[in-house]
């Protein structure tokens, strides 16, 4: 009788060194990230002996051993995701996944790394735009597809050429041209918070006088919040609470903050503390009726009901767009971008203390970035060009005010027919 079992393809011989059934030795060993690996020998045992020690040498001193020229995109995005991603915040791990879940595996990801080009990656740039996404949408996904690159050149054995590194700086994506972000104008940010109910009122408050992020308003327990001095508090900014209910540290070290607040602040808050059931130490300042924190689609669903009812003085509504009706008296849908959000809070705080007078290093702490760098190319840019505009008009003014009245610079109309050959066609 025949035996079923098949002869094994090598046989182990000592540490590291296999023969096959034709005599051939081959060294097999786990590279840097684990992945079995074989390299064939050319000669006998002294030779595959003397091949096994180098290749262990370099893999101690931490050197690619072995290429991987078959790894294709979905297979190195999956060991990234599962590698060094794992560590990072829900939140994070989350944007990561969204783009290449959207964006990357349904174009390039069954090709092979090195088959991906600088060309490939520029008709992605221009197929997303075309497609209507952000310049900032698209930036996240080139840069996703950097650090995959990245991950499997120091990780998974592959060796070749960054496709991202060799783009022109014409076909990368602009975050800078993006649409200039919404902030609330004129008594928009006054009539809204009037226009809110309690606890709501409270929260918006806080946040537009704070500038602090929805979610490290909403993971703020009372032991953050110092009102022994109505004077002198003061509220502590460490923790956040993200999409899921789930409390964590700040987005970045420069995150964690402690911010001195008016003593109109604290008042309101002391009476909020008085009238909510949660009052010790470690509740949620904003709690839910179970005392878990808020979440923030509640957050948002109260915003658009306190912009749906503010009015101004004369009982005009702030926002008419939330009144608009098409010709079968339904809702006209509003544009993305055209209302404001919560994070627009933000952005007003850093442009009404941007026209104050207020250094971009103190915005910077008030908001939490890691550095003033932050703070300049992302939320006073408008601003900054409006301060700008406003002191030169006003420099030359000063400058030249008297001068402009000057008779001698009054110029006088010419003739009809003295004017330029365009300029008769329309007088």
């Amino acid at each position: 009788m025949a035996s079923n079992s098949a002869k094994p393809r090598r046989v182990r011989v000592e540490r590291n060194i296999y023969r096959r059934a034709n005599g051939v030795y081959e060294i097999g060993f786990k590279d840097g990230s684990r992945e079995q690996r074989w390299t064939t020998v050319q000669g006998g045992i002294t030779a595959a002996r003397a091949v096994r020690d180098e290749l262990l040498a370099r893999r101690g001193r931490g050197e690619q051993l072995a290429p991987n020229t078959r790894l294709n995109l979905a297979a190195a995005a999956a060991r990234w995701l599962d590698g060094a991603v794992r560590d990072l915040r829900p939140r994070t791990d989350e944007c990561y996944r969204n783009a290449i879940n959207n964006y990357l595996l349904p174009r390039v990801g069954d090709r092979r790394l090195d088959a991906i080009t600088a060309d490939d990656l520029a008709a992605l740039v221009r197929e997303m735009r075309a497609e209507g996404f952000s310049e900032s949408t698209i930036a996240i996904a080139i840069g996703v597809m950097n650090r995959i690159y990245r991950y499997a050149a120091r990780r998974l054995g592959w060796t070749g050429t960054n496709p991202v590194s060799v783009m022109l700086t014409s076909e990368r994506p602009k975050p800078s041209r993006s649409k200039r972000r919404r902030i609330l104008e004129g008594a928009e940010l006054e009539q809204t918070i009037a226009a809110a109910k309690d606890p709501w009122r409270t929260l918006f408050t806080l946040a537009a006088l704070t500038g602090a992020r929805v979610s490290e308003v909403l993971a703020l327990t009372w032991a953050d919040v110092r009102l022994q001095d109505l004077a002198d508090a003061e509220i502590e900014f460490a923790w956040q609470v993200d999409r899921h209910g789930e409390r964590g540290p700040t987005k970045t070290d420069g995150s964690a903050r402690t911010v001195p607040i008016p003593r109109e602040l604290a008042v309101v808050l002391t009476r909020h503390q008085l009238a909510s059931p949660f009052k010790d130490p470690d509740n949620f300042v904003f709690a839910t009726c179970t005392g878990g924190p808020l979440r923030q689609r509640n957050v948002g669903r109260a915003l658009r009901a306190a912009q749906r009812d503010a009015v101004n003085d004369a009982g005009i509504p702030t926002f008419p767009i939330l009144h608009r009706r098409d010709e079968r008296g339904e809702p006209v849908p509003v544009p993305p971008g055209e209302l404001t959000s919560m994070h627009s809070f933000r952005h007003t705080v850093a442009s009404r203390a941007l026209l104050a007078g207020e250094s971009v290093d103190e915005i910077a702490f008030l908001l939490g970035h890691r550095d003033a760098n932050v703070t300049r190319s992302v939320y006073v840019r408008e601003l900054a060009d409006t301060r700008r505009r406003s002191m030169r008009r006003s420099r030359m003014i000063a400058e030249f005010g008297s001068c402009s009245s000057s008779s001698r610079f009054v110029t006088r109309p010419r003739p009809p027919d003295r004017l330029p050959v365009w300029a008769r066609r329309h007088h």
